[in-house]
């Protein structure tokens, strides 16, 4: 993907009912990873939220029963972007939701910036390798959001053309189509994916890639490596069928690149271009 938000703001989760506490999860993974990509506690799930479609936010309720519908039988029950079908459960979900809408990537790619800039930089931005099942290895410094990482890697979004990813929305569309047909036609029970399958699965890989940092390094299992392609299916699923973008693409491309020997080479450390016209400027970096 967690201390109350510390990092709230830069990590986009300045709303009260994106906060996670220490006890629940975060966005891409752990107390902090998962929390990325899951921001927000499950009993507050049923939390009634104002609709606003402007916002992102489609439906201001959803049941656990909802949590627990194939999302997409849920999102074509509404025949809304999906993304903003499930928009109430956070400010990841819901800015790829105006993401889409208005073809404009900035508020989603702003979300995760400050968190990045912080974490990736400085003294415990220290180098370690996973080592995956299939003897593939990848280098990254990232000790608080490392399935970002993993992520990016594993579905080649950390090899795709990053300016265009960034700066062309109708490329972007054009990749992220071409990335969830692939999923469709490789992820088991697909279609069947719901909310609740993609958190435990989130909570099952942050717990795993967090002890691997604290460690050093370690093995990738095939199984992990098939969660972090459940992760991408259910950010196909989101968006419909045919309907366009996964902004999780666009947070790869900005993110990094690999370099030499599968390193993650990244854009807030200085080690390869943005490709974000509206980046903000790197205050706090090294």
């Amino acid at each position: 993907m967690v201390l109350r938000w510390l990092f709230l703001v830069g990590l986009g989760l300045a709303e009260d009912e994106d906060v996670v506490s220490s006890q629940s999860c975060h966005f891409l993974q752990t107390g902090l990873g998962f929390r990325k990509h899951y921001p927000f506690e499950r009993e507050d799930a049923e939390a009634n939220i104002t609709v606003d479609k402007e916002k992102g936010i489609c439906l201001g309720h959803l049941s656990q029963q909802d949590l627990s519908t194939p999302i997409a039988e849920l999102s074509e029950a509404y025949g809304e972007d999906g993304w903003c079908v499930y928009g109430a459960l956070g400010g990841w979900i819901r800015e790829c939701a105006v993401s889409r809408r208005t073809h404009n990537l900035s508020n989603f790619l702003d979300l995760f910036w400050t968190g990045y800039v912080y974490f990736l930089n400085g003294p415990q931005a220290t180098p370690y390798t996973l080592t995956l099942f299939d003897n593939r290895t990848l280098t990254i410094r990232d000790h608080s959001f490392p399935l970002d990482d993993l992520y990016c890697f594993v579905n080649g979004w950390y090899s795709l053309d990053r300016a265009a990813i960034v700066g062309n929305f109708s490329y972007l569309e054009e990749a992220s189509e071409k990335a969830c047909k692939h999923l469709e036609e490789t992820v088991p029970g697909y279609f069947n994916i719901s909310f609740n399958d993609f958190a435990r699965e989130s909570d099952a890989d942050e717990l795993l890639l967090e002890t691997l940092a604290r460690e050093g390094g370690g093995f990738i299992s095939e199984d992990v490596v098939k969660g972090m392609r459940l992760h991408a299916a259910t950010k196909c699923l989101f968006r419909g069928g045919g309907r366009g973008a996964v902004c999780d693409l666009a947070n790869c491309a900005e993110r990094g690149r690999l370099g030499p020997n599968n390193e993650v080479l990244y854009t807030v450390r200085g080690e390869c271009e943005s490709v974000w016209a509206d980046r903000p400027a790197l205050v706090g970096s090294r």
